[in-house]
């Protein structure tokens, strides 16, 4: 493995309100410059006003509001989507809307955005305006359809943009050139978020909470921060100011009734919140659905529902639909890395099965990227036409690429989109290989022949700093994440002992050369650590937190990576 230990940088404008050297040099290594980046307050988030089109979608929703039309929250099926629907489908009605509906798409059959069939049911449903979020800008012909229909259309959308934007009535999405709000790295939710919170001042200027209850939409942020981690989103200051509070809401059980009742059945500590916990417990079972064939999607349920009986019953339902979701997946995998050795040394790998799920595309892209270290493009479907997944590594931007094959071959990609690290696209089937021969090339002169991912550190970490104080004191500098990566150290050790836990873990005792022991668990062993033995001379790399159970805490090392010197 290539550890690349962080540089060290100069944190003295951190002395006075972070006192511990060690927590300063992780805080200023990420480019904390302020004790506002620091504290994270929700007072100090950015505000709307730089937002292209703020004021248009919130005078449209105001008016909506004051003159009681129908709305429809049309969202998307990934947990952004679902959390972003439930946001837009209470917060409109917090604000003093009447009537509020959604629809979220099924991945099999209304496909991504809204469809001209949505349109047309929406109109018999008596809608009046359609507010959209986490998809929109991609959804030019609908969103045609819908205003030659007489709709009202606000989109809220976060994804990349299209030089042809739709004829919306507004379009709130920062990734606009044109668009000056400071973030780019808001998810779908956070997006309407802002866009509701607009609303709000609007109604406000106008009077009308003189005669209606004051909404307090802070109270959605629980919603907003699953949503940001869920979409893997850049957790820059603003980011984490918005997660940061919506976690303290989670833990406080000052949330809504459905992730209660989805951490009581994965067995999660609300009061011990996270973004793992978030992202490998919760997140999983939102997705579930919508990456297998349901007719409907009870995520959305779950994250409507007051009902604590309802929001069990669903919950429940959600964690068999992942159980399901793993045993397609694991076949899936399986059949993946037999195709995928036969690209071994490739600058990409594109994989395709007739029989692979579409909604489990991203999952086995994820998987064979992590396998291989190089962006990987995963069709299935067996028509004429394909639909692909992709995963990426750092420094390959998938839709930027997807727009050079664009540019290079106009007739290959037949629609595409997403971000940086995660896209998807569509093709013909007959054009596999040549998509293929393509996004590999373009690939290698990018990348290279691909190779071992870099391991990045924040060094050897004193061992004096191995308990349980420092890690609570880690967890509450949080939240950690994409572009606020987790602190993580590394260090040369001896094996005191090792031995296998439930069959696919190992749990290390390792001596540091000073006779100190760190105690830690590597999940998931590969074969090749499986090898390890006592006595053996290693290099590891770990993290450092807490372990929360049954109201105990008790100090937790993760080993990344370990392998023989």
């Amino acid at each position: 493995m290539n550890i690349v230990r962080r540089e060290s940088v100069d944190d003295r404008h951190l002395q006075d309100c972070v006192a511990d050297p060690v927590i300063r040099q992780i805080l200023a290594r990420r480019g904390v410059e302020s004790e506002s980046e620091v504290n994270c307050k929700l007072s100090d988030m950015l505000h709307y006003k730089d937002m292209q089109d703020i004021d248009k979608a919130s005078t449209l929703l105001a008016d909506a509001i004051e003159k009681h039309w129908n709305i429809l929250v049309a969202g998307d099926y990934d947990v952004d989507g679902i959390t972003g629907t439930a946001l837009g489908v209470r917060g409109l009605k917090e604000l003093g809307a009447g009537t509020v509906t959604y629809y979220v798409p099924s991945r099999y059959e209304g496909g991504y955005g809204v469809s001209e069939e949505a349109v047309d049911e929406a109109i018999n449903n008596g809608v009046s305006l359609i507010l959209t979020v986490d998809n929109g800008v991609s959804c030019k012909d609908s969103i045609e359809y819908a205003k030659n229909k007489g709709l009202k259309v606000v989109i809220t959308d976060h994804h990349e943009t299209p030089e042809d934007l739709p004829n919306a009535d507004a379009i709130v999405d920062p990734k606009q050139p044109t668009c000056k709000f400071p973030s780019k790295n808001l998810c779908g939710a956070g997006v309407l978020f802002y866009v509701l919170i607009a609303t709000r001042a609007v109604l406000r200027e106008r009077g009308f909470y003189e005669t209606h209850p004051y909404p307090k939409m802070a109270r959605f942020l629980d919603l907003v921060a699953i949503g940001t981690i869920g979409d893997v989103m850049v957790l820059d200051a603003n980011n984490r100011r918005l997660v940061k509070y919506g976690f303290d809401k989670i833990r406080e059980g000052n949330c809504i009734i459905g992730i209660k009742a989805l951490a009581a059945s994965c067995k999660v500590d609300l009061r011990a919140i996270n973004s793992v916990s978030i992202a490998f417990d919760l997140c999983p079972r939102l997705n579930a659905p919508g990456r297998i064939r349901l007719h409907k999607n009870p995520a959305v349920s779950l994250m409507l529902t007051d009902d604590p009986t309802e929001a069990s019953i669903i919950a429940r339902e959600l964690d068999m639909c992942n159980k399901r979701r793993g045993d397609y997946e694991r076949v899936f995998v399986k059949e993946a890395n037999d195709d995928a050795e036969k690209q071994h040394g490739n600058g990409a790998i594109v994989l395709y099965r007739p029989n692979w799920l579409v909604g489990l595309g991203g999952l086995i892209a994820s998987r064979i990227r992590e396998s291989f270290s190089v962006p990987c493009f995963v069709f299935s479907g067996d028509g004429d036409e394909l639909s692909g997944s992709a995963r990426s590594v750092p420094g390959f931007s998938l839709v930027k690429n997807l727009q050079t094959i664009a540019e290079r071959n106009p007739e290959l990609l037949i629609r595409y989109g997403g971000h940086a690290m995660a896209a998807g696209a569509s093709i013909m089937r007959k054009n596999l290989e040549e998509f293929a021969k393509l996004f590999n090339d373009i690939a290698m002169e990018n990348l290279g022949a691909g190779g071992e991912e870099d391991l990045v550190s924040d060094g050897v970490l004193p061992p004096n700093y191995l308990n349980i104080g420092f890690a609570k004191d880690l967890e509450m500098y949080g939240p950690w994440g994409n572009g606020f990566e987790e602190p993580c150290f590394d260090g040369e050790y001896v094996v005191e002992d090792v031995y296998l836990v439930a069959s696919r873990h190992l749990r290390f005792n390792l001596r540091n050369e000073d006779g100190s022991i760190l105690r830690g668990i590597k999940l998931r062993a590969t074969p090749e650590e499986r090898e390890i033995t006592k006595n053996m001379s290693v290099r590891a790399v770990y993290t450092v937190g807490v372990n929360h159970y049954m109201g105990s805490e008790r100090l937790e090392i993760k080993i990344i990576a370990i392998e023989r010197n």
